[in-house]
C-alpha cells in the first residue's frame, strides 16, 4: 500500500494519523503540491491533480475522507466512525465541514504567513490574512464551538474521522501563526488541546518538524 503526498498537507496528515491509530503500515511517496501534481504520470493516479492518493494493489483512490473510510472498512479493528447511525452521519458531516469550510481558512494562513515569505520569498498578502482572521474564521469557529463536548473527544473516548479532520486543519493554521482564541471559543480551544496531546498527533508533529524547518529555510 502506498500513500502519495507530503505529510504537512492537512489532508495527507489525516490519512497518516488514521493509519497510526489503526496500526496500518504503508509506503510513502512524499510528493508536494505544485507542478508535479499536474504531470501526466501523477494525473494517471488522480486526474484532479490533488493529494492524497492511495494505491492498494489494483485500487487507486483520492480524497482523504474516502481513503480513511476505505481503510476503516478494510481494517475494522479500532474503528474511526461511530457505530450508531446518527453519530456516524454526524462524524462524516463534521469531516466534510472541516474540509469545505475550515480548510480554506487554515490553508490561507499557512500559505500567506509561512510558505510565501519563507519558501517562495514572496511578501505576505496582509489583506488576505486580515480577511481570514476577522471575517472568514469567526463563523466557522462559531459553528464548531457549538459542536464541541465539554470533555473528551467528539464521540466519546475513541478518536474518529471527525476528530482527525478538524484537528489536522488547526495544525496547518498553527503553522501559519493562527491559534484559536480561548476567550471567544473556549470549548473549541480546549478540545483542540486534548486532541493534539493524543500520542498519534504528537508522533505525527514530531515527524513534520524537518519539513517545516526546510520551508523556513
Amino acid at each position: 500500500m502506498k500513500l502519495h503526498g507530503t505529510i504537512i498537507s492537512p489532508n495527507v496528515r489525516k490519512v497518516v494519523i488514521a493509519c497510526m491509530v489503526k496500526g496500518i503500515e504503508f509506503d510513502s511517496n512524499m510528493i508536494v503540491p505544485g507542478p508535479e501534481l499536474k504531470q501526466p504520470e501523477f494525473l494517471k493516479l488522480n486526474p484532479l491533480g490533488m493529494i492524497p492518493v492511495l494505491e492498494d494493489e489494483d485500487l487507486t483512490i483520492g480524497d482523504s475522507n474516502i481513503i480513511i473510510q476505505y481503510l476503516d472498512d478494510k481494517h475494522p479493528n479500532t474503528p474511526l466512525l461511530p457505530s450508531e447511525n446518527k453519530s456516524k452521519a454526524k462524524a462524516r458531516w463534521l469531516s466534510e465541514f472541516a474540509g469545505s469550510a475550515l480548510f480554506p481558512c487554515c490553508a490561507a494562513m499557512f500559505r500567506e504567513v509561512l510558505v510565501n515569505p519563507n519558501y517562495f520569498k514572496q511578501p505576505t498578502n496582509q489583506q488576505v490574512v486580515d480577511d481570514t482572521v476577522n471575517k472568514k474564521f469567526p463563523p466557522v469557529l462559531d459553528y464548531l464551538e457549538l459542536q464541541m463536548p465539554e470533555q473528551g473527544l467528539l464521540f466519546g473516548d475513541q478518536v474518529t474521522l471527525a476528530d482527525i479532520s478538524i484537528a489536522s486543519m488547526f495544525i496547518t493554521a498553527n503553522y501559519g501563526g493562527y491559534n484559536v482564541d480561548g476567550n471567544s471559543w473556549p470549548k473549541l480551544q480546549a478540545y483542540i488541546d486534548r486532541v493534539l496531546n493524543l500520542p498519534e498527533f504528537i508522533k505525527c508533529l514530531a515527524t513534520e518538524k524537518a519539513m517545516i524547518k526546510m520551508i523556513m529555510g
